[in-house]
């Protein structure tokens, strides 16, 4: 019995249980994390297994099972993509001391794992049935969208482009991404619109995507205001009319431009407008007024100062550690939400402390005036910043997110308009009309959308079809489960291809950070093409997704 007690002291899990009870050869103990009065008993032959008991074995290690050649190559694989680490792992020493631990069928000469070249058209296969199966899975559907932006990393710029879709199974939002490709020369819209189209076209995309969202960028703006396809319902509905051509503005566009790109309907990142919005617009309303520009300038460079010293001495950081329990934010020049969040940090502190925090730095310090400044615009623009992260999302987030989470936004805002300074007090009727004036178009794009598709189905179909399409409308809308839409196919239908979209570009931002943490300045040999591949495989979780299908 004495025995059985060391031995369970000994396993290194012990901290987690409860001795109870000790007969004979047997121990038995309860779990300090378990909810109950469960018990469990150790592993024992001589003992008959109780009934609501389970068995535990309190051996440190169990032998490993054998594995393929293969299958170790994959968890390798899995393990390089995953944590984005350099191929050149494959041939460290240390690394193939651990892999030579594990059992494995059929070693081949010289070692378990292969060379580093070996291994990269290893990854190269795995990329190639990546590829594969994205290209069947987009051939099955009818509606995708795609978000587009470029970016420059170690003096380099690359279009990134992820495709979005909704299951009609199951009705969960899908993605992936299918391009980070070196963009070369200027980033003209033509140069932009011939990759984007040429991308599209390698996965037979054309005539699928709902709408490619993209930043406020002139280029790309004015790329799909160029070469945006034509509607072709509208081309219908406009066959009986007479149309006259300028012949000599038709020669002059074959002379500049030998081909004719076709780009799919082209939605603005409702995310980047919001953040256009609180970086100009309001910037432009808090500097109108003398009184507030000069108060709104004051705070925000002592706010900078403050920011910049601790940023750059470890001093200064670690005295912050004697009057705030939490660090500084930084605020990115790119990112308007990243300064709010800078700011109201800086404003969690109490003035006293914050005064005597900028006293030991040297730094002039916060007026109680500029101090309630900066609460109350962080007060008036918290609502922007919680509408900014509901719209970045992706697996919740459908186009059809936008509109409500607007209209709460601005009824959020407005009602705190009480309560605030004279500087503040008209900073929330200004937003709302921004966002009224900057929003609308986005609106009324996905109002006309849904509008000519209930058209359609409603007087384009037979007699008999059209009184099918009036009673499940009907049958919908008085539905008590409006959600189960595959009881209704035709407004599932106009679902699919309404929400598809998303609402802002950020998913493929979010493929530019793993890119970032990719393309170090330790890997600057590493090709455009080896790049690209390890960042899809990457974003895609390909070799994560295999496991779990297993």
């Amino acid at each position: 019995m004495a025995g059985q007690s060391v031995t369970l002291l000994r396993w290194k899990y012990s901290h987690y249980f409860e001795i109870v009870e000790e007969k004979e050869k047997v121990i038995i103990v309860k779990c300090k994390l378990c909810v109950g009065e469960k018990l469990l008993a150790p592993n024992d032959t001589s003992t008959p297994p109780q009934a609501k008991q389970q068995k535990l074995d309190f051996s440190s290690s169990s032998p490993g099972k054998t594995i393929s050649s293969t299958e170790l190559n994959k968890l390798v694989a899995a393990f390089i993509v995953e944590e984005m680490q350099p191929l050149s792992t494959v041939e460290a020493p240390t690394f193939r001391n651990i892999i030579s631990k594990i059992s494995v069928t059929g070693k081949r000469p010289g070692g378990v794992l292969p060379d580093r070249k070996t291994f990269a058209s290893f990854l190269d296969n795995a990329y190639m049935e990546m590829e594969t199966e994205l290209k069947k899975t987009f051939a099955d559907l009818e509606y995708v969208s795609t978000t587009a932006d470029l970016w420059t990393a170690q003096n380099k710029s690359f279009l990134g482009i992820t495709v979005h879709w909704i299951d009609p199974a199951t009705l969960h939002r899908k993605k992936a991404a299918i391009a980070c490709r070196r963009f070369r020369g200027r980033h003209t819209y033509d140069t932009i619109a011939a990759e984007l189209e040429q991308i599209h076209s390698s996965y037979a995309l054309c005539g699928k995507i709902t709408a490619t969202v993209t930043d406020n960028g002139s280029n790309f703006v004015k790329a799909f205001r160029m070469f945006q396809a034509d509607d072709d319902n509208e081309t219908k509905n406009d066959e009986d009319e007479v149309i006259f051509t300028d012949l000599h503005a038709v020669l002059r566009d074959d002379i500049e431009s030998s081909e004719r790109y076709v780009l799919p309907p082209h939605h603005r990142c409702a995310s980047h407008t919001l953040n256009l919005i609180c970086s100009n617009d309001i910037v432009k309303f808090l500097t109108a007024k003398a009184d507030c520009k000069a108060v709104y300038r004051s705070a925000t460079g002592k706010c900078s100062a403050l920011w910049s010293k601790v940023s750059r001495s470890t001093v200064a950081s670690e005295s912050l550690e004697e009057f705030s329990k939490r660090k500084l934010l930084v605020p990115s020049t790119t990112r308007w939400n990243s300064f709010y969040d800078a700011l109201s940090r800086v404003t969690d502190m109490p003035l006293v402390d914050l005064n005597q925090f900028c006293t030991r730095l040297d730094i002039r310090c916060i007026t109680e005036r500029e101090y309630q400044f900066n609460k109350e615009y962080c007060k008036v623009l918290k609502p922007v910043c919680m509408a900014l992260d509901i719209l970045q999302g992706e697996d919740q987030c459908f186009y059809g997110t936008l509109q409500p989470t607007l209209e709460i936004l601005m009824t959020k805002i407005l009602a705190l308009k009480e309560g605030l300074s004279h500087m503040m007090a008209d900073l929330p009727d200004l937003i709302v009309q921004v966002i009224l004036f900057n929003m609308v178009l986005l609106l009324l794009l996905l109002f006309i959308v849904v509008l000519f598709d209930v058209k359609s189905l409603l007087f384009n179909q037979h007699d008999d079809q059209a009184i099918t399409v009036d009673v499940e409308i009907c049958e919908y809308l008085k539905s008590a489960n409006m959600e189960n839409l595959h009881d209704f196919p035709r407004i599932l239908k106009i679902f699919l291809k309404a929400n598809t979209g998303t609402p802002s570009s950020a998913p493929v931002e979010r493929l530019f950070s793993i890119g970032s943490l990719i393309l170090t300045p330790k890997r600057n040999r590493l090709t455009d093409q080896r790049f690209e591949k390890l960042l899809l495989l990457r974003y895609n979780r390909y070799f994560e997704n295999k496991t779990q299908m297993k």
